[in-house]
């Protein structure tokens, strides 16, 4: 059995897919990094308060950290080590 070969719009939409699936991932990490910072909870504690949030977890997720970026200053994030 032979793998099937994909034509360039099918792969084209699955590349799409796989991207905007890690966009929400790592807007879903920022806002869980950012709550167990303000909040002082866990990852599983995090995440459970995402998923109360309007819209599940990726919106909530993408709410929280515009919320978190629009209060921070530019350049004042540690992990940058004062590059901006």
């Amino acid at each position: 059995m032979s793998p099937q070969r994909l034509d360039d719009a099918a792969c084209t939409a699955a590349a799409r897919l796989l991207s905007a699936s890690l966009a929400e991932r790592t807007t879903i990490g920022e806002a869980v990094g950012i709550l167990q910072c303000t909040h002082g909870c866990d990852a599983g504690e995090a995440v459970r308060v995402l998923a109360r949030g309007a819209g599940g977890n990726g919106a909530e997720a993408a709410r929280v950290t515009a919320a978190a970026d629009d209060a921070a200053e530019s350049g004042a994030d540690p992990d940058y080590w004062g590059w901006a």
